[in-house]
């Protein structure tokens, strides 16, 4: 009986000391895996804030390159998209994350989509007009109708226009344009007659012309049916104001 009781403290002894490691075991374990946890979480709050950053300078850097390509200081954009300059600057360092109302404003204020800024498209922004937001403007007393095709932006330095003009008409002198535009003309139909000043020439369906367009000029319809013909009007760049 004796032999019982010694075996069965045993047993009871050699049980505590299991029970005690593997609370210490399971503790070491838990600690563990709450420590990897918690290196988990701090890794993906600094992957969030890289991206956040990197995201924000790539926004400020699109921002920054679209208004210069417009000539637009930072105190322009400002008082365009009503916000503050020092914001203005502070996006386009990446030193700020804007929000999207702050972004469509911005946009707005440079005439191009919200969705080119998300995109980080830097250089030159691209406009684009369908056919029904081309503008037409038909003059009451020449009939000559004049489509606008290029898009209207304040950055264009090239304009392309559909004119069409009865028979016989004429447009009318135009005033010179500033020293340095230059004008290109394909007739699509008719024959008509172009004046420069005091020089006159002839062109027929399928010719075409260039010429500095700083003098006052017209186009005459020698046809018995309209003369339809394509413009294209070359502006010299526009001098850059100092970017403040």
């Amino acid at each position: 009986m004796a032999t019982t009781k010694r075996s069965n403290a045993t047993d009871l002894v050699a049980r505590g000391r299991q029970t005690k490691l593997g609370g210490i075991t399971s503790g070491i374990g838990s600690g563990l895996s709450t420590a990897l946890s918690m290196m988990k979480t701090a890794g993906e709050i600094a992957n969030n804030a890289s991206t956040a950053l990197k995201v924000a300078q790539s926004i400020g850097s699109t921002i920054k390159a679209t208004r210069e390509v417009q000539q637009l200081s930072l105190n322009d954009l400002a008082k365009r998209a009503g916000v503050s300059k020092s914001v203005v600057s502070r996006i386009e360092q990446g030193l700020t994350s804007p929000t999207a109302v702050m972004l469509a404003k911005l946009a707005e204020g440079m005439t191009v989509s919200l969705t080119s800024l998300l995109r980080g498209e830097s250089g030159p922004p691209i406009h684009i007009q369908s056919a029904a937001e081309q503008p037409t403007f038909k003059d009451p007393k020449t009939g000559l109708i004049r489509r606008t095709l290029s898009p209207v932006s304040p950055d264009a330095q090239v304009e392309i226009v559909h004119n069409t003009l009865p028979a016989r008409k004429e447009t009318g002198k135009f005033p010179a344009h500033n020293p340095g535009t230059q004008e290109h003309i394909v007739v699509l139909a008719g024959k008509i007659e172009v004046s420069l000043g005091r020089r006159n020439f002839t062109l027929n369906a399928g010719d075409a012309a260039q010429f500095a367009a700083d003098t006052e000029h017209s186009i005459k319809n020698l046809s018995t049916k309209k003369s339809e013909w394509y413009l294209v009007i070359h502006s010299p760049p526009r001098m850059n104001p100092k970017i403040r």
